[in-house]
């Protein structure tokens, strides 16, 4: 199937609003930091003794129990399978949508499902402004709006384009207690909890529900460190040349970290998905939790463009339909601030808005056969790894090889060739990673970073080195 990003011609500009250039570095109030930790920490879930095997195994029976949704039928395992990284697990779905369906037929999400894979080892807290990374950095989903693994559990639960626990339009965690209370995993709960637990008040019983699921997302079957990658780390295997290749184009650096003596290519893929400079400092996740704007297209196959009845959804439909624009980290802080999305009455948004948060490369092609299709970006827009690195080094170049730069008003104008690309879904001059196109900036070369054919397969290769069950610790 070719791949439907890829443009024979200029697709349809989105308009973007005005921009406004100043910058503001530090858009929460500092008390509003709660909960924010260092990466490279030990997890950011476990509290100092870290759950009981109980609740572990307790949460992981949750986790995977389709008798919590309204109708019956979808669990969080639905959307989270093991065998694809803790991702969706069905190929079509990735292939030719993205965004997954729901409980309810004919509701789909309008992102695809991020991994849980490592994330108990990520910050917790309200995104914040991270001088250092100079981008903001923490919570959970792809937009950051919650601050922990256990708040994150609560969200599928009560979306009505998810799992769908409703009353009268609004999530009901005691539609959830009930089915716990009547399942066959009440037992076990009790043995938790206490034998008392269900004449608590629902509110505090799905508390457990999902502190229990977080539970099991801190355990070893979510996070296990068994790749080639981490045998090759602990001198168990070595790297075949081309993987050591991309490793080294990975990080820009021939020891395959950060710091070291510059290899002759940087792919620049470290700047967002961290390796530690010092393996001593912590593990490497992969994933700094920074927000970026990386240009991502829109996925014209995202099913979310065509849920537009607001009878038969009136909680989740969508009111834009195809011209909906996702607004990532924006669509969260600045309703948060009392400010505008997208609209430029506000002050100083497009510091946030069209960013999302970079996920772990852990796992990320972990699939069950190998023709089974995964999709990636928050959107599920790319369908291979091939396609994913070839973005990245292409973004801003036409069939002719021409530089397409994003800040003049018409990127477009005077080209001869195509674009390889269609264009991002949001064009903003302050998030745009390296919007004009520059090879070798001093931030980020993203959009043109000159690696040949070769280069990116290497890269990919190595990509694949991050997939678990490699060996056993």
């Amino acid at each position: 199937m070719a791949n439907p990003v890829k443009m024979s011609g200029i697709a349809m500009r989105i308009a973007a609003p005005a921009r406004r250039i100043s910058r503001v570095l530090h858009l929460l109030p500092v008390a509003f930091l709660i909960g924010v930790v260092t990466l490279g920490a030990r997890p950011s879930q476990a509290q100092s003794k870290g759950p009981s095997v109980a609740e572990m195994k307790l949460g992981g029976l949750l986790f995977a129990d389709k008798t919590l949704s309204n109708p019956q039928g979808m669990s969080c395992q639905t959307c989270h399978n093991p065998q694809t990284g803790f991702t969706y697990p069905i190929s079509d779905v990735n292939e030719f949508l993205g965004p997954v369906p729901g409980a309810v037929p004919g509701r789909f999400g309008n992102r695809k499902p991020p991994t849980i894979s490592y994330a108990t080892y990520l910050p917790a807290g309200v995104p914040h402004f991270d001088k250092v990374r100079q981008a903001y950095v923490g919570g959970f989903f792809w937009d950051g709006r919650v601050p922990n693994l256990a708040s994150q559990a609560q969200m599928p639960f009560q979306n009505p384009n998810e799992m769908n626990n409703l009353v009268h339009n609004t999530g009901s965690p005691a539609m959830v207690v009930a089915a716990v209370k009547a399942g066959k995993n009440a037992e076990l709960f009790k043995q938790v909890f206490g034998e008392d637990v269900f004449t608590l008040s629902n509110a505090k019983v799905f508390g457990y529900i999902t502190q229990a699921i977080a539970a099991f997302e801190t355990s070893k079957d979510v996070s296990p460190f068994t790749s080639k990658y981490d045998a090759y780390l602990l001198g168990k295997v070595e790297l075949s040349t081309e993987e050591l290749d991309g490793l080294r184009l990975f990080t820009g650096s021939y020891t395959g970290r950060p710091g070291g003596k510059k290899y002759t290519k940087n792919a620049q893929c470290a700047t967002c998905h961290t390796v530690q400079a010092d393996p001593k400092t912590g593990p490497d996740l992969f994933t700094s939790s920074c927000y970026m704007n990386i240009g991502v297209p829109k996925n014209v196959n995202n099913p979310y463009y065509t849920e537009t009845n607001q009878i038969s959804n009136p909680a989740g439909f969508n009111p834009f339909g195809a011209d909906f624009i996702d607004y990532g980290l924006g669509d969260y802080l600045y309703p948060l601030h009392g400010l505008p999305i997208g609209d430029p009455a506000g002050p100083d948004r497009y510091e946030i808005d069209g960013t999302f948060k970079a996920p772990t490369l852990r796992n990320v092609d972990k699939r069950p056969v190998p023709d089974f299709v995964k999709c990636y970006m928050h959107n599920g827009v790319f369908k291979s790894l091939k396609d994913v690195v070839h973005f990245y080094n292409t973004r801003n170049l036409t069939t002719k090889g021409e530089v397409i730069d994003y800040t003049k008003t018409n990127p477009f104008a005077g080209l001869v060739g195509k674009p390889i690309w269609a264009e991002p879904e949001l064009i903003s001059t302050i998030t745009l990673v390296n919007a004009p196109g520059l090879k070798n900036s001093p931030t980020s070369s993203v959009g043109r970073l000159g690696l040949s054919p070769t280069d990116e397969a290497h890269i990919v290769l190595f990509l694949q080195t991050l997939t678990d069950g490699y060996f056993k610790r």
